[in-house]
């Protein structure tokens, strides 16, 4: 199982965690695997990246933090001292100090550079240390903790600044507001929303002013575990998704999970701005776009629904998914969501408007999608599978706006070939239709019917000396995509496909015929064309000089030779039986045909 995929912050390497204890890093440019990063003995608890790309770090449940070279894709050092599985960490904004939260009860700071212990902070927990968070600007860390405390510490110090107390349960999460004044901490076990003995666990939010170490406000509402929170951008609103929980008996004491919800928070005030209801089933993520005007949550009732969060109005419904949504993310530019799904698919939402239907599906996955993430630039999707598997996909829309990526949108693209301006065919939005866009299609065709496929079903729509124009043109321009190296690969086979090993004479059809037929042919080499009919006696009855022809396969109406049933004179023949042969250079061939009228 693949559950974590994270880009570097330049978007060109991916890194994905799997259930066996590896890390893979992937190149995205080619889509190929750079590395596979073994010595964790356990469980990959979390990776995260150095702010210039150059390492990552892992923390894992065998108590070690591994350092590792990401260009040369080596262990650089292992980071010992916990006695107990490593939870979670967290790097500094500067990069050089790596904070670690331990089932051994323990925060842990380290240099990164020299990979040494800096020091264990003292006044420490009293239980398994479930979160840390550094503020914005590097000087504070947070430490949540199963012993119901948060921790506030100096980074430059090592000194405990304050020990924040208000929780009944498990400090599962704590985030730093944008501004880093106000901490968000979340409570209760996320595994169950309700004990043994029918209470609700620990369920609140709170907010902590980082400044004075005081409780600014609890935020009470939800009656079953909090799953998601998320800050708004500008840092004002905080989106907690969950479970509503109620409690009935019905005679053997169960507990019924009605539906979720998805609750607006005002961080300065900390009171309840409003309750989205409308999801059947509980919220499994929540995420702001970037401009922090809409809300997108995605529950276990196979929904996404699109918020506004100035006035807390459902903007629209995004159905298709047919089954958990466990994962939802915004393209970077806000314009397209992206969501991950147990059915195994992953689709592509336009949110600038309320979509009756995703503009792409991609369903190369074979397994439920745990993870959805939108490289830097946007260009680029990864996702992460149970079957072990990353895939990159690149986030494009078809040219016909069904949805799915089909031969009929490289037919588009191909007719609108040169067409400047807006344009549906126009895949990557650069305002002209070209190469570019070609290559794409083909690439996002690569992915659903594999190139064999493609080919067969082409071989009549475009010519051999067309598809060679297109691949000159594309590896003049080389782009390291990941779509688009796979798109002139696909070329490359339909090229092969369009090129046939010998000059072949095909059967005509309809066959018999009235009035008009087509006759069907292939070329090994460009040569000068002619197809001659001839009466059964032997007599000449016409001449179709059809020209130069460039290598390839003359099969549909447009392309093949056409006669129209007339002679030379251009009156219609009796019915009966003709032949028709085809010279080619050096090379004849004949056949049969029926006229019958």
């Amino acid at each position: 199982m693949v559950y974590n995929v994270v880009f570097s912050p330049d978007g060109l390497i991916l890194a994905s965690v799997s259930s066996d204890d590896t890390i893979g890093l992937w190149d995205v440019a080619s889509g190929t695997l750079k590395a596979i990063l073994e010595g964790h003995t356990d469980l990959i608890r979390d990776i995260v990246f150095s702010p210039d790309g150059l390492t990552l770090v892992s923390s894992s449940f065998d108590a070690t933090i591994n350092l590792w070279d990401v260009g040369a894709g080596t262990l650089k050092a292992t980071l010992e001292g916990h006695w107990d599985g490593v939870n979670s960490i967290a790097l500094s904004p500067d990069g050089l100090t790596l904070v670690s939260g331990s089932r051994d009860a323990t925060v842990r700071l380290w240099d990164v550079v020299s990979g040494t212990l800096k020091t264990t902070l003292e006044g420490e927990h009293g239980s398994t240390v479930y979160s840390v968070a550094f503020s914005p600007d590097g000087t504070t860390l947070a430490s949540g903790s199963r012993d119901t405390a948060i921790k506030l510490w100096d980074v430059g110090t090592g000194t405990l600044k304050a020990t924040l107390r208000g929780h009944t349960d498990n400090v599962n999460s704590v985030a730093f507001s944008p501004d880093g004044l106000t901490l968000a901490s979340g409570g209760g076990d996320p595994r169950t929303a309700v004990s043994d003995s029918f209470r609700i666990d620990d369920t609140t939010i709170k907010l902590w002013d980082v400044t004075t170490g005081t409780l600014k406000a609890i935020l009470e509402g939800h009656t079953g575990a909090v799953s998601s929170v998320a800050f708004s951008p500008d840092g004002t609103t905080l989106a907690s998704g969950g479970e509503h929980v109620t409690v009935e008996f019905d005679g053997i004491d169960i507990v019924r999970v009605k539906n979720g919800d998805v609750r607006l928070w005002d961080v300065a005030s900390g009171t309840l701005k409003t309750t989205l209801e409308g999801h059947a089933s509980t919220v499994s993520s929540v995420m702001f776009s970037l401009d922090g005007l809409t809300l997108a949550s995605g529950s276990v009732d196979e929904t996404i629904k699109l918020w506004d969060v100035a006035t807390g109005k459902l903007k629209a419904t995004l159905e298709g998914h047919t089954d958990t949504v466990s994962s939802v993310a915004f393209s970077p530019d806000g314009t397209t969501l992206v969501s991950g799904s147990h059915d195994h698919t992953v689709k592509l939402w336009d949110v600038t408007r309320q979509p009756k239907a995703p503009k792409a599906t991609f369903s190369d996955h074979g397994a439920p999608v745990y993870s959805v993430a939108f490289s830097p630039d946007g260009l680029t999707l990864a996702s992460g599978c149970d079957d072990n598997a990353i895939r990159l996909w690149r986030a494009l829309s078809p040219a016909d706006s069904d949805g799915v990526f089909t031969i009929a949108d490289l037919i588009e693209v191909a007719e609108n070939f040169g067409q400047v301006g807006e344009n549906a065919a126009d895949i990557n939005g650069d305002g002209v239709v070209n190469v570019i866009d070609l290559v794409l299609v083909a690439g996002a065709l690569g992915e659903v019917a594999g190139a064999p496929a493609i080919g067969s079903r082409v071989l009549s729509m475009f010519t051999a000396e067309e598809v060679s124009q297109w691949l000159i043109e594309a590896k003049h321009l080389q782009p390291e995509d990941p779509t688009y190296l796979r798109g002139v690969l696909v070329l490359e086979q339909l090229l092969t496909l369009l090129k046939p090993e010998e000059t072949v004479l095909l059967a005509n059809y309809p066959n018999p015929f009235n009035p008009e037929t087509w006759i069907p042919y292939q070329l090994a080499k460009a040569a000068d064309v002619t197809v001659t009919i001839y009466a059964v006696d032997g007599t000449m009855v016409r001449t179709l000089s059809i020209g130069h022809q460039p290598i390839g396969i003359y099969q549909d109406k447009s392309r093949a030779a056409y006669w129209d049933g007339k002679n030379a004179y251009g009156e219609p023949v009796a019915s009966g039986v003709y032949f028709y042969t085809l010279t080619v250079g050096d090379f004849t061939a004949t056949r049969r045909m029926l006229i019958r009228k």
